[in-house]
């Protein structure tokens, strides 16, 4: 009776001295690691949510930027702080869910690392043709492509990079055959599929989108689950013809594992409070992102199904890194 005794007051105790650090937290200022260079989609989106969270605490959030190996050297670094709130990490697609299927040996586990926080935003990929290309939707690209196998053929910006990726998705859910073109970059890319040369390229919205607003290129659908704010009449390529596909480029707030709930929690709540705010989605818009809020629990959920199918994607492509 009293080993259960001194158990339960020990784990009162726990319980009590968690929920004290989180009512308190944070009590010195909180950094948001970058894995990529500063001024980039990633890097802004981290100071809106610092911004937000740093009036949010009337404590200062600082950001900092931990560039090398596409991103695995910051969340790294990250996976490896200690667990208690004040290092979190601007975490994304490329690293997080990407490169654990294009490199050899990966430093951290992407699920057993981290505790998710919160997704923030994605951007989805515009699917666009030449507007001299025949099909005009994707349900008669998928007929096409199936009626001229091999003969049709898509740019990326690289062989591994996130388009190519979404591309051979594409490819496997349509069940049909199409010759990869590897571009150094989206804009090369989309020139050529501008001068015939190409007959479709899947560019992340904030290079596609222009290209589709001046009528250079015509878009066919949206990766994503939702239709695209900044496009609302282009339907979403799983209703025009492929149901089930999804693919976007996403960045969200990540912590130690290990990190107490209560304090997950904290930010998580914080977190979409501030990006809600009619400012900061203005802000976000002018990336060509959509806020995509949802709870850690989501988010964990999220980034295995990811992690799964990007890996798979690699494995069946061979996909490499640039």
């Amino acid at each position: 009776m009293r080993l259960t005794a001194v158990f339960a007051t020990i784990c009162a105790s726990v319980f009590v001295s968690s929920l004290f650090a989180a009512q308190s937290y944070p009590t010195k200022p909180v950094r948001i690691i970058v894995p990529f260079s500063s001024g980039g989609p990633t890097d802004i989106v981290a100071r809106i949510v610092g911004q937000k969270l740093s009036e949010s605490f009337n404590k200062p959030v600082v950001i900092e930027n931990r560039l090398g190996a596409a991103g695995v050297v910051g969340a790294d670094m990250v996976a490896k702080s200690s667990p208690d709130g004040y290092t979190l990490l601007l975490c994304s697609s490329g690293p997080m869910v990407v490169s654990p299927g294009l490199q050899d040996k990966m430093p951290y586990d992407s699920v057993r690392d981290f505790a998710p926080v919160i997704l923030v935003v994605s951007i989805p990929y515009v699917l666009m043709v030449n507007p001299s290309f025949p099909a005009q939707s994707v349900k008669e690209l998928i007929a096409l492509a199936q009626a001229k196998p091999g003969q049709l053929n898509y740019g990326s910006a690289g062989s591994g990079s996130a388009g190519h990726l979404a591309s051979e998705l594409f490819k496997s859910m349509a069940k049909i055959n199409m010759v990869h073109i590897p571009y150094k970059g989206s804009a090369p890319a989309a020139i050529d599929l501008m001068a015939g040369q190409l007959q479709l390229l899947l560019d992340p919205a904030p290079s596609g989108l222009p290209h589709v607003r001046g009528g250079k290129l015509r878009g066919l659908g949206i990766s994503t689950t939702r239709r695209f704010s900044l496009l609302p009449d282009l339907p979403t390529i799983a209703e025009a013809g492929l149901p089930g596909y999804e693919a976007s480029v996403w960045s969200g707030i990540c912590a130690p594992a290990r990190t107490p709930r209560d304090i997950v929690a904290k930010l998580n709540r914080e977190i979409a409070k501030g990006v809600s705010s009619n400012d900061a989605k203005e802000r976000f818009l002018s990336l060509s992102a959509d806020i995509s809020l949802n709870t850690p629990e989501q988010f964990a959920a999220f980034i295995s199904t990811e992690l799964r199918k990007w890996s798979r994607m690699i494995r069946e492509t061979g996909a490499k890194a640039n």
